[in-house]
């Protein structure tokens, strides 16, 4: 959906705002996390949240405490109006609907706790493997979003959207409390995930959620004499990061955003060794 220019936001404080949720701990950006990591775009045609109409398109990301979590998930993803205020002074509302996901520690937890190792927990990570492929495919928000309800998430986390980001920073300067995009640490301008590296974060996440972990320092506190690997098969073809153990398994560790993400079972992706 586009905006017109000639709509200003209304900022309407609520009263049950909670603003108290934990800060952010955001994490240095190197020239590797702040650029697009080998095999992350290659061969890749971008898909926009709200279909094709907007090719250009990336994702940005938020951190927010629970109950504002909930909030945005709502609001990008159609289920609730934004307000705003035209040049007459009338109030109008608007929906929005892009692609979003969210990460929060305790719902990653929470995967741990209730994998069953049945089939039908098989079947079930399967089915939203195959969703994650088929809604990049096809850019459909819809259909990504069905992954995502707001109404289960538990504790604070990360909020990932892809919209365009004039509309982003609209939309946010007409909510309050007013909360901001994660920035580069090198650009001071808003961090930005390519399209395929989300893509390979959201389907790991669905099919192999044990497999994963976000680790909170950046991608240069790992490097240091370690093994440098590029992935040669799999979803992960052309990624490339450094081997090192941890909790007593081998882990491949590369940026995301301005995050790092390890990758157990290693032995699952074909790789080869880089000098």
């Amino acid at each position: 959906m586009k905006t017109k220019s000639d709509v200003e936001p209304v900022k309407t404080l609520l009263s049950n705002q909670d603003i108290t949720g934990e800060a952010p701990k955001l994490l240095l950006c190197s020239s590797i996390a702040s650029g697009s990591d080998q095999g992350s775009t290659e061969g890749i045609t971008p898909m926009a949240g709200i279909g094709k109409e907007h090719p250009e398109l990336s994702w940005y990301y938020l951190y927010l405490s629970n109950k504002e979590l909930k909030r945005y998930i709502s609001v990008f993803s159609g289920r609730k109006a934004v307000c705003f205020r035209t040049p007459s002074g009338a109030i109008e509302e608007r929906f929005f609907c892009f692609k979003v996901f969210s990460y929060t520690t305790s719902d990653h937890k929470k995967r741990f706790g209730q994998c069953a190792y049945s089939k039908e927990e098989y079947t079930a990570r399967r089915d939203s493997a195959r969703i994650v492929r088929e809604a990049f495919a096809t850019g459909s928000a819809e259909q990504l979003n069905t992954l995502t309800d707001e109404t289960l998430i538990e504790g604070n986390g990360w909020l990932f959207v892809c919209a365009p980001l004039g509309q982003l920073e609209r939309i946010l300067s007409a909510m309050l409390p007013r909360q901001y995009l994660v920035t580069d640490y090198n650009t001071h301008r808003a961090a930005v995930i390519p399209q395929r590296q989300m893509e390979e974060f959201i389907y790991l996440y669905e099919s192999m959620p044990y497999n994963m972990e976000l680790l909170n320092r950046p991608l240069e506190d790992y490097l240091q004499k370690k093994q440098r690997i590029r992935i040669t098969g799999g979803v992960f073809r052309g990624k490339e990061g450094c081997i090192m153990r941890l909790h007593r398994n081998t882990r491949l560790v590369f940026a995301f955003g301005n995050m790092t993400v390890a990758v157990s079972y290693l032995h699952a992706f074909p790789f080869e060794k880089i000098d």
